[in-house]
């Protein structure tokens, strides 16, 4: 029997590289965006349209981060080397050999230090999301958006998508799997530009906009006979273009976005089985 090597290499370092500096400065951030948005009441002397969605955003990714903090403590916990085991279990090895319980051990120990590891990684990109939503949420401000304001906005969004597309890239290797990734990601995000666009610029070419971001995602999901998720995106798409009450508009388009975050649970499941 032989030592199982600790797979991948690096990830379980990189995680407390994360949870050691990156999070703490992202959560103290995070609470300091929180202050401002305080500083903007709702009414119209406010300086942002959604204070209190900002706000909430902006305490959610600081939870996150702490979140991150905390689960990168527990995978460290776990974390130990080759040569950590056989100096606390010496009896443990003859002639160089470990034995099944100090081999069952390291598997034991790696199992749970990449469980909270990705616990951790989570967490951190979760955070991280909720921080640029609340960006993007704060920079709406009251009354009509100016051409500098909606350049400011779509820098926010560029931000989240550049995120998005950066976690399904490093998360989904297997080719197969990301395709199915993008399409996952494309729905999820079609789903709340859709719903929050026409309250930030009201007008006929938003909403036309919106209902084309939902109807582009159809073809894909017929194919793929989600027949629940195209329903769900169709009568969105109606719901814009005859503009019915918005809690309406949202109730229709719960479905699809629910089955969207289950697609990305699975194909994260089928990411790791492949991965071993």
């Amino acid at each position: 029997m032989s030592w199982r090597p600790p797979v991948p290499m690096g990830y379980l370092d990189s995680i407390q590289a994360v949870g050691g500096f990156a999070a703490p400065l992202l959560a103290g951030g995070s609470f300091t965006l929180a202050v401002v948005a305080l500083q903007s009441a709702p009414g119209p002397a406010g300086v942002s349209r959604w204070p209190n969605a900002a706000l909430a955003l902006f305490v959610l990714s600081g939870l996150l981060q702490i979140a991150t903090i905390q689960a990168t403590a527990w995978a460290r916990r776990y974390m130990c080397t080759p040569g950590d085991l056989r100096e606390w279990f010496p009896g443990e090895e003859t002639d160089g050999t470990p034995s099944p319980f100090l081999i069952g051990m390291q598997e034991s120990h790696l199992r749970q230090a990449q469980r909270w590891a990705n616990m951790a990684r989570g967490f951190y990109h979760a955070g991280i999301i909720a921080l640029l939503a609340g960006l993007l949420v704060i920079c709406v401000p009251r009354g009509q958006l100016t051409g500098g304001r909606w350049t400011v906005l779509a820098v926010c969004a560029a931000g989240i998508v550049g995120e998005l597309a950066w976690l399904v890239r490093a998360t989904f290797l297997d080719r197969a799997i990301r395709r199915d990734a993008w399409l996952g990601m494309a729905v999820l995000l079609a789903i709340p530009v859709s719903v929050s666009a026409p309250g930030i610029w009201h007008g006929w070419p938003v909403r036309i906009g919106g209902a084309a971001c939902l109807l582009l995602c159809l073809l894909p999901l017929v194919l793929r006979r989600s027949v629940t998720s195209a329903l769900s995106l169709s009568l969105g798409a109606i719901a814009l273009l005859i503009r019915i009450p918005h809690p309406l508009l949202v109730v229709t388009l719960v479905p699809a976005f629910l089955l969207g975050a289950h697609t990305f649970v699975d194909l994260t499941r089928r990411q790791r089985a492949v991965s071993g």
